[in-house]
């Protein structure tokens, strides 16, 4: 059996610096990002003990010592990923293992259709797509599974937004087609969902909610949930980025990890988010300015989630995955989410 590994080595450059994606490679470096795919790779490919093809340098052979079958130039592009990827089929390919995010998924997909099973390793800035493991660990125990001829093959969603429009505060999703994946049971994310009939629901959270925000700094993230707070409060919060409030007013918009953590210093602040529709990700999906550095500055019994009823019944379980496993593991457990006015549910932390 052949595992084909692939990384998209600039994935994941532009979310703590705030950009809400990878496509503008120049300004994330201008703002002093780095790429999360090297480390997120690094880490999979420790454990794993499999006949593996890749590519040369930082696309697959800097991380493990597999068969390089596509060589690839000093300057990458997805143009690259697609090109390995049909190579890995010419050379038998069972399995394709990536290292990216939505992009780099319909990179793949546009090459391999579903001739043969795809599995993303989560390393970009939004991942709505279905295809990601839920993180690297989880990753590795698919794979295991696969070779052994215990995990299931199942359909997922490829989805990715316009970058553009998501930088100007609009969300525009497209279904790209539907993958083959190695499954265990959960440890493959859901692609993102958005429900209807809300509305309601998101009203009582925001008068419920900004009655403890008058006073006091708080990290708003991204969603219409916390948006609704904001509104409720009579501040303009932007949808998709990561704000800070402090007594009432705003005193940072579309912050990223540094700006965030200038903004806290010396106060005790509160971080309010929401989960992903469908994926139950609070942390480590389109929300990476709030990195593990501001969450162990604010303190983890700091945090508060907030989902609707109607999210909350189609999210089994609730996950984070902030570069930084040992503050990952602090979260398992129960945790109550805000639902409504006066209305708590308890949801489970899975890590």
């Amino acid at each position: 059996m052949h595992i084909g590994f692939v990384v998209n080595p600039i994935a994941g450059i532009g979310g703590k610096v705030g950009l809400k994606g990878s496509d503008d490679v120049e300004e994330a470096l201008k703002r002093g990002g780095t790429p999360v795919a090297p480390a997120k790779a690094a880490e999979f490919c420790k454990f794993l003990d499999a006949n593996v093809i890749t590519c040369s340098s930082t696309m697959g052979a800097d991380y493990i010592d597999g068969k390089i079958i596509y060589k690839t130039p000093k300057k990458t592009s997805a143009d690259d990923t697609i090109k390995a990827c049909r190579k890995f089929l010419k050379h038998g390919a069972d399995l394709i293992v990536f290292v990216g995010g939505d992009g780099t998924a319909r990179d793949v997909y546009n090459a391999v259709s579903k001739k043969v099973p795809i599995l993303g390793i989560p390393a970009g800035v939004k991942m709505y797509s279905g295809v990601f493991a839920i993180n690297v660990n989880k990753a590795l125990e698919i794979v295991n599974a696969f070779m052994e001829g215990k995990a299931e093959r199942v359909e997922r969603e490829i989805m990715d937004i316009d970058e553009v429009a998501f930088r100007q505060d609009t969300l525009k999703i497209k279904l790209f087609g539907y993958a083959l994946c190695p499954a265990i049971k959960n440890f493959l994310q859901n692609g993102k969902r958005i429900f209807g009939g809300e509305n309601e629901a998101k009203r009582g959270i925001a008068k419920f909610m900004a009655l403890i925000c008058k006073e006091g700094t708080y990290v708003l993230g991204p969603g219409s949930t916390v948006k609704a707070i904001a509104d409720e409060m009579g501040i303009e919060k932007t949808l998709l980025g990561v704000d800070i409030v402090e007594n009432g007013k705003i005193i940072a918009r579309d912050a990223n990890e540094e700006e965030i953590l200038k903004a806290i210093e010396g106060k005790r602040a509160r971080i309010i988010v929401s989960p992903i529709g469908g994926e139950g990700f609070i942390f480590g999906r389109g929300n990476q300015q709030i990195s593990s550095r501001v969450i162990e500055k604010v303190g983890i019994k700091n945090i508060i989630v907030v989902a609707t009823p109607q999210k909350l019944m189609q999210t089994p379980f609730l996950y984070v995955d902030t570069g930084d496993r040992s503050l990952d593991k602090k979260f398992a457990g129960w945790i109550s989410v805000i639902a409504g006015s006066g209305i708590a549910i308890r949801k489970r932390i899975v890590i």
